[in-house]
């Protein structure tokens, strides 16, 4: 079954989250950048695209075939230790 609700996918910097964004927003996915927490980000250059109603598992497809650099990904809230 294909979760359709909030998910995240942590990139490596804001370079990859502009590219990122621009690559799912041209498949009609809905993204929003923004610092990503620093429990999961201590270096602090990590950033995080939000989606909504767009399957976790297409945007994760479409990122790496576009050589995004994916840090780490989940649905809902941030998964944090």
């Amino acid at each position: 079954m294909i979760e359709m609700s909030s998910s995240y996918i942590i990139v490596s910097s804001i370079t990859y989250a502009y590219k990122g964004k621009g690559l799912l927003e041209r498949r009609g996915c809905s993204v929003f950048i923004e610092r990503a927490p620093t429990e999961l980000s201590k270096c602090g250059c990590h950033y995080s695209l939000r989606i909504r109603d767009y399957p976790l598992e297409r945007a994760l497809d479409i990122l790496k075939k576009g050589h995004v650099r994916i840090i780490q990904y989940g649905s809902g809230d941030y998964d944090l230790p």
